[in-house]
């Protein structure tokens, strides 16, 4: 195993399982990680906390800010890891970017990448919890909104 780390190139996406971890290089450090989770999406139909496989995301009600709660009546929210090819944008004037690049650009390892909850709003990307909200969800001053926060499962 060691030897394995030790010649992966600096891009790689190492993997190695050992007793319920993952073991994985990230930025030139080795890891330990919790293993992908199996296969999953999951209906938002308004709760403050929606379990996950492995977290919580936390819908916390705000004023002004986050997701625009009219927005998400209009198509059923659906969050779900990314499948590739996801963009969002920020602001109204501001081209859409790819979620891939936002987060590598985030300094995020790519099993956090995967595992991530992203909110939809029908086939639409809404948010990214801890990177962002779509100029087209976002709430006004004077809109009732919804601040997501996503919690990953402790490795106990």
């Amino acid at each position: 195993m060691q030897r394995q780390l030790a010649s992966a190139v600096l891009d790689a996406r190492v993997r190695l399982a050992h007793d319920g971890a993952e073991v994985g290089i990230h930025r030139g450090l080795i890891l330990v990680h919790p293993p992908p989770p199996p296969p999953w999406r999951a209906a938002w139909r308004g709760e403050a906390a929606l379990a996950l496989p492995h977290g919580t995301l936390e819908f916390a009600a705000v004023a002004g800010a986050g997701l625009a709660a009219t927005k998400l009546e209009r198509a059923p929210v659906i969050v779900r890891p990314r499948a590739g090819g996801e963009r969002i944008r920020f602001a109204p004037n501001r081209p859409r970017q790819a979620v891939k690049r936002l987060l590598h650009a985030a300094n995020m390892p790519h099993w956090q990448r995967d595992a991530l909850p992203l909110v939809f709003c029908g086939d639409a990307l809404a948010a990214i919890p801890g990177i962002g909200v779509d100029a087209d969800f976002a709430a006004s001053a004077d809109e009732r909104g919804f601040d997501i926060r996503w919690h990953p499962a402790s490795r106990d």
